[in-house]
């Protein structure tokens, strides 16, 4: 059945974490009621068992994916992430463990039919055309009058939706407008919401330290804020020591080893160039080449001092080939198959070959609102078997209203 709770870093449905049973009085680990209780880090009321003592480390039948403490509220990356065709899920039969899992989609099952335990959607695709997505099952529609004004609306586009939300990445409006958003410092980009760092992130759990990494469940990466400073550098997530440039015998120019920032070796004269490290004086002229017979054709000559320049332009409508100007013969869309677009025609320009009522998106040739991605024309589109809330689509980020409705 649809979900309707967690955005990914959210720790719903994690095991040792304690229900409310249906009379509204709360249950302890063991089975009994009790009244002691705290506040998690996301504001989740977590009721402890007497005595409850934090742990430091993942429980031992913890494989896999995030565990979150019911004592202490804290947060581990557990074990290793998990194989491809696999999702990080508690044991059904016993919920204090948790493994890798087969991912199980049943004939005609779609959309997302649960998350795993980092809070990422474990999804079966959706449906074959004519057919939509209804309870997490392919269905013929019946016919009626969609909801155009809900569905097909654009939303505002706007990095902030609400006081509560920051997006960022490519956020999308959903009708082909696009704006770029990023965090605050200290916060990292997670699923299209900016948040705290997830407990990958964290060195007292052995997560990386910078970059992005694979969750610790397997099914996405995550993005560490930078904390390399001095003389260090971000290596497979890590923060890794790394020598400095330095000058050396060069006076001129910057050198970066991407090891710090850059470093300044000086700056030159106005009459002179920095070449290789050093300011040269002994650059030449055009003129003095062709005096001096050393000007062939239209290939570029060098004038010293690590410069390259054609000393003899060709007119209009010619090329430079093998040091001689030519009549360029142009291509056309025929060479190409009359399909696709930012072809080059050899002269100096573009060709657009796309049919008409597309446009020429990312090298391809696309229906309005759809964007290039992964080597395809995509619809960014809200998931409505997803919560409300930001959602990743075509690469690019959505806030939906869920429920089947659109970006708001």
């Amino acid at each position: 059945m649809p979900l309707t709770g967690a955005a990914c870093g959210t720790e719903e449905g994690q095991p040792g974490a304690p229900d409310g049973s249906a009379d509204g009085t709360t249950s302890t680990l063991d089975g009994s009621t009790g009244s002691d209780a705290t506040s998690g880090d996301d504001g989740t009321i977590l009721v402890l068992p007497d005595g409850c003592t934090p742990v430091t480390a993942c429980p031992a039948s913890v494989h896999c994916g995030r565990y979150k403490d019911p004592c202490s509220g804290a947060v581990f990356a557990c074990g290793a992430a998990c194989p491809s065709g696999q999702v990080c899920v508690a044991d059904p039969n016993d919920p204090a463990s948790q493994s890798c899992k087969p991912k199980s989609c049943s004939t005609g099952a779609c959309g997302v039919i649960g998350l795993d335990s980092c809070g990422v959607a474990i999804t079966c695709g959706g449906c074959p055309a004519g057919q939509d997505c209804v309870a997490n099952q392919c269905v013929v529609p019946d016919g009626g009058a969609s909801d155009a004004s809900t569905k097909d609306a654009c939303a505002p586009l706007t990095c902030t939706p609400n006081a509560q939300t920051s997006l960022c990445g490519t956020v999308s409006d959903g009708c082909g407008h696009t704006m770029g958003c990023t965090c605050a410092a200290g916060k990292s980009c997670i699923g299209g919401v900016c948040g705290s760092p997830p407990p990958e992130c964290n060195p007292a759990d052995g997560g990386a330290l910078c970059g992005a990494t694979a969750n610790a469940c397997g099914s996405g990466n995550v993005t560490c804020p930078s904390t390399c400073t001095g003389a260090q550098q971000c290596v497979k997530g890590v923060c890794t020591s790394c020598t400095p440039p330095t000058c050396g015998r060069a006076t001129c120019g910057s050198l970066n080893n991407g090891c710090g920032p850059a470093v300044s070796c000086g700056t030159c004269g106005t009459s002179e160039v920095c070449d290789d490290g050093g300011c040269c004086t002994q650059q030449t002229t055009c003129a003095e080449l062709q005096d001096a017979g050393l000007v062939t054709g239209c290939n570029p000559v060098d004038l010293g001092c690590g410069v390259k320049k054609a000393c003899m332009t060709c007119p209009a409508g010619e090329i430079c080939t093998n040091d001689a100007c030519v009549t360029c013969v142009a291509k056309t869309c025929a060479d190409f198959g009359n399909a696709g677009c930012g072809h080059a025609d050899g002269c100096g320009h573009n060709l657009n070959c796309c049919s008409a009522g597309l446009t020429c998106t990312g090298g391809l040739c696309c229906s309005a609102g759809e964007v290039a991605y992964n080597g395809s024309c995509c619809a960014p589109a809200c998931d409505p078997s997803q919560p409300p809330g930001s959602q990743v689509s075509c690469g690019q980020v959505l806030f939906c209203s869920g429920g089947g409705g659109g970006p708001r």
